[in-house]
């Protein structure tokens, strides 16, 4: 997991955390909601050790980021040998373990990807459930008013009214199965990280987002998908067409909404582009 160098201890925002001291700490860069921090813990009752702080704030939140069904989540599928161990929750956050290795900094094959992906939709289903428009109604409510001009109102309304349904039974979704969370460890093996959006869903939208985030054809990764898990490749092919405009969609709005939670103009230059691309579609 990439991180920067750990800071002095005047600079920790913290100098105990659920329960155990905190000998040293560093800010890890992420995504909008992921504002982490990697830390070295000493207990009384066990020897040190490496964690992710995973807190609540106003960006999780805004982003439908639940800390507490995260760490259910990874509790339920301990001992999985590609998530994180969970290690402690409080009402402001989590700590998870810190995984060693490197971050990915492109795809693995298709092959790869999806064994993995198909390992997920094996893991115990969730209690809650990724509803889209839900989704993308908060994503909405964090929007500035200045970017809600008529281009993105008759962009959302096209896309709440074309909600698609594949079929397929909900299965446990990662959401964001993307390069960029995967760790390559010392030994090679492949570990998942941040779990913040899993949730019960349509194993198709996962695959759309997947397929997205790592740039992937559809039909191969379809048919990679479906040696692992027995489904019709044809029809996992269509379904994932029809995800994938909401894919963009839903980066959209997530952009517009960081660009108004962060104040970073080049969330609002991506959000634009894919404004353009939705609107001409």
């Amino acid at each position: 997991m990439s991180d920067s160098s750990f800071l002095q201890p005047e600079e920790w925002p913290f100098s105990r955390i659920a329960g155990y001291g905190v000998l040293n700490a560093c800010p890890l860069g992420g995504g909008l909601s992921n504002r982490c921090w990697r830390l070295v813990l000493h207990s009384s009752s066990s020897s040190d050790l490496q964690a992710v702080w995973r807190p609540v704030s106003a960006a999780s939140q805004a982003f439908g980021v639940d800390r507490q069904q995260e760490y259910q989540l990874l509790s339920a599928i301990h001992p999985c040998p590609f998530a994180p161990h969970p290690i402690a929750k409080t009402p402001d956050g989590i700590l998870v373990e810190w995984i060693e290795g490197a971050v990915c900094t492109h795809s693995p094959s298709p092959a790869t990807l999806m064994a993995l992906q198909a390992n997920i939709h094996r893991l115990p289903l969730p209690g809650w459930r990724l509803a889209v428009r839900q989704r993308a109604e908060r994503y909405l409510a964090a929007i500035s008013p200045e970017d809600k001009g008529k281009d993105l109102v008759s962009v959302c309304s096209h896309f709440f009214s074309h909600i698609p349904q594949s079929g397929f039974p909900d299965t446990c979704c990662h959401h964001d199965l993307g390069f960029y969370n995967l760790i390559q460890r010392p030994g090679g093996e492949l570990a998942v990280i941040d779990w913040e959006y899993a949730a019960a869903g349509d194993p198709m939208l996962d695959l759309a987002l997947t397929v997205q985030a790592n740039q992937l054809d559809v039909t191969t990764a379809a048919q990679h998908y479906c040696r692992y898990l027995g489904a019709d490749p044809e029809l996992v092919s269509e379904a994932v067409q029809q995800w994938l405009p909401w894919c963009d969609f839903l980066a959209m709005l997530w952009y517009y909404a960081g660009a108004n939670l962060w104040q970073d103009e080049t969330y609002r230059i991506e959000a634009k582009a894919l404004l353009t691309k939705l609107a001409v579609a």
